[in-house]
């Protein structure tokens, strides 16, 4: 029996650029807390991003696996917070500068609503470009401020030639540092021992769950290393081919509130103490 669910945001549970999570995916949601079963994000997001996703609703993400990993909540309390070293984040922005196009962005652990982030080394426009596609409220600085900062990003514009040749720069600069790439031309970074499955590990001894109680949605690169740890993976219809392949299950596309529809099929499946439909689809 599915005990947790865990989905992706961007691209699996929201359409990239849409502001809010649908009505009828909050509503599958309480559906599915409501069951019995605990729900949450697993996203590169962080507290202040999901709580403008699902209008302020907090009961969608009481648990959940944030910002890569480097936040863990169960039950409304975190259990694990890691900030990133401000001398690998100095390294990577310098290392960036050689790079047409390439600017790190980073987010201070002390935030509010608007998602205020800092663009390093960049000019207004360029940050601009990427505040609209990803949702945060940019400001330019010359380099890394001295503050606390949970997440950090790099926007890459190009094709896989340039994501490519920006791994090879941090790995070069930061070796105690990677990157991983939710959407293309743009990568989170992550120290090397944290991610979303790791992450899950610290969430299931909070909640005494075991690894084949839990299903996990994702779509992307970010979502790989969760998505093989668990037996219940699914990939939404639109997932890149990698997780797709990598996925046990699969539903519909993030547009067509595939996650939703799963959601309210785990609830019935649970009720009648039954598989759900999707897994024999697989």
């Amino acid at each position: 029996m599915i005990k947790l669910v865990l989905s992706d945001m961007d691209n699996t549970l929201v359409p990239l650029g849409a502001r809010h999570v649908s009505s009828r995916t909050v509503d599958a949601i309480h559906a599915v807390i409501e069951s019995g079963v605990r729900f949450g994000p697993d996203t590169g997001r962080d507290y202040v991003e999901l709580m403008r996703f699902f209008r302020m609703d907090e009961s969608c993400f009481m648990t959940g696996i944030f910002s890569n990993g480097k936040r863990v909540r169960a039950d409304g309390a975190y259990v694990s917070t890691t900030l990133l070293d401000h001398d690998a984040l100095v390294r990577i922005d310098q290392a960036l500068r050689g790079e047409k196009g390439m600017f790190l962005v980073c987010y201070p652990v002390d935030t509010n609503l608007l998602n205020p982030a800092y663009g390093v080394g960049v000019t207004s426009a360029e940050l601009a470009v990427f505040e609209a596609r990803t949702g945060f409220n940019g400001g330019v600085v010359d380099e890394v401020p001295d503050i606390d900062f949970v997440a950090a990003t790099i926007a890459c514009p190009g094709g896989p030639e340039r994501m490519e040749r920006c791994r090879q720069v941090v790995a070069e600069a930061a070796p105690e540092m990677r990157i991983v790439s939710p959407i293309p031309e743009w990568f989170d970074v992550l120290p090397r021992d944290v991610s979303k499955a790791a992450g899950l590990d610290v969430l299931l001894d909070a909640l005494d769950v075991d690894l084949d109680e839990v299903l996990v949605f994702g779509d992307a690169e970010n979502d790989l290393e969760i998505m093989r740890k668990v037996p219940h993976s699914v990939a939404v219809a639109n997932a890149t081919p990698e997780v797709a392949a990598a996925a046990c299950h699969h539903v519909g596309a993030c547009a067509d509130e595939g996650v939703a529809d799963a959601l309210l099929e785990v609830v019935r499946a649970n009720a009648a103490g039954e598989d759900p439909s999707f897994f024999a689809a697989s």
